[in-house]
């Protein structure tokens, strides 16, 4: 994915009108449900999301997202198809795990350090 899609990608996760990442445009995006979402930024407490901003813990757990999207575009060509890795894929450094269910369990310098790690191997097989 290129860079001027990767950031055509991010404006829409923007939430209009703001510095912020879209809560309910992530969910959209994703295609999973809102509660789902809050756990994941809040495991020991319910947010709700009232707004298209949601809490502070919610914002740093959506910024936590679009550092692992920009690690991972450089391996996909299209949105479509890192959204899809990013649900689906199971790896195998982590017990076959999907990055979804890495960034779920907050260990997402963990699988940054995968992302980066093979940033060499796929650019050199994409001069091939």
């Amino acid at each position: 994915m290129t860079e001027s899609e990767f950031e055509n990608f991010m404006a829409s996760l923007r939430a209009p009108g703001t510095p912020n990442i879209s809560p309910k445009r992530v969910i959209h995006t994703l295609g999973i449900r809102a509660k789902d979402l809050t756990a994941i930024s809040n495991p020991n407490g319910n947010v709700i999301i009232r707004d298209d901003q949601g809490t502070a813990k919610m914002q740093r757990s959506l910024r936590n997202l679009a550092r692992i999207f920009s690690a991972a575009r450089i391996h996909h060509d299209t949105a479509e198809e890192m959204i899809y890795w990013f649900m689906n894929y199971p790896l195998p450094q982590f017990y076959y795990r999907t990055a979804f269910e890495m960034y779920a369990a907050a260990r997402t310098e963990e699988l940054l350090s995968l992302l980066t790690a093979n940033l060499g191997e796929t650019r050199e097989a994409r001069a091939l």
